[in-house]
């Protein structure tokens, strides 16, 4: 039994998600989705999935009553207004006293530059780890010089890269520069790497292992095995791939000695997870 520490669920007939408008994706995706896809479930980490602000609490509620059916979701990464800096102390407060709340992401991805280098983000970043909460790092490759100050400035909060900082697959270029910031964060024992999110970086129709292999070898290089924690990005991984194909990639990779690391034990330590029914 393994962990994936990045999937997400949505229903827009429940709650808004502005950006699934005009989406392949523009549809429920539910843990029985899932399930029917896998036959049995393992273990679960939902990560928030940019509903509209406003309903961040409703969403934790929504993912809580489906762990209620679906006891193999362990826990949720939650969304905070980490920019907003003191303003987002209540809402910390009340992951930070709620179990299933395992953690928190600003989605930063499509933010201008300088979003996370303000003195409130650092705050809000800063009181996750005072509240025993991680921050989940959704950025793109650009993007991975701001995350990495943020991250120095931010030294008592465990920071979780999503998907390798969106590397250049498509293309390749910027590659290099990619490599070298993922080091400078690899420097960092307080930040780590999920091992997801690769495919729907590259072409979606034509992609290939050996195209993906080299980004998934350089980052268990530069963390280390004790540092990577595995994760689908399902249902986004549909529009490139299948589950199967994705997991069996990744497990191939990873050396049988740290199988059970990468695959289980990290993201259940990072994240504090109860055992997997």
């Amino acid at each position: 039994m393994y962990v994936d520490a990045h999937v997400h669920f949505w229903n827009p007939e429940t709650l808004r998600y502005p950006w699934l408008a005009g989406t392949a994706l523009d549809r429920a995706y539910r843990p029985a989705d899932l399930a029917a896809e896998l036959g049995e479930l393992p273990g679960l980490v939902m990560v928030q999935a940019d509903c509209a602000p406003g309903q961040a609490r409703a969403e934790v509620e929504w993912v809580r009553a489906a762990a209620e059916a679906y006891p193999r979701i362990l826990g949720m990464v939650a969304y905070a207004p980490l920019e907003i800096g003191p303003g987002a102390d209540g809402l910390i407060d009340e992951y930070a006293t709620d179990p299933f709340v395992v953690g928190v992401r600003r989605n930063i991805q499509d933010e201008g530059p300088g979003f996370a280098a303000t003195g409130h983000f650092r705050y809000g970043v800063r009181a996750l780890g005072e509240a025993g909460l991680t921050f989940d790092a959704c950025v793109r490759h650009h993007q991975l010089g701001e995350l990495l100050t943020l991250a120095r400035a931010c030294p008592g909060t465990t920071i979780v890269l999503d998907h390798l900082g969106k590397p250049p697959v498509a293309t390749g270029e910027g590659r290099r520069a990619w490599r070298d910031a993922l080091a400078g964060l690899a420097g960092l024992p307080h930040v780590r790497c999920k091992l997801s999110g690769l495919v729907t970086e590259a072409a979606y129709d034509t992609w290939t292992p050996d195209q993906v292999r080299p980004y998934l070898e350089t980052a268990l290089e530069l963390f280390g095995p004790g540092r990577c924690l595995f994760g689908s990005d399902w249902p986004v991984l549909t529009l490139a791939s299948d589950y199967r194909q994705w997991y069996g990639m990744v497990r191939a990779l990873i050396p049988p000695v740290d199988r059970d690391a990468v695959l289980s034990g990290n993201a259940r330590e990072i994240y504090g997870l109860p055992p997997i029914p």
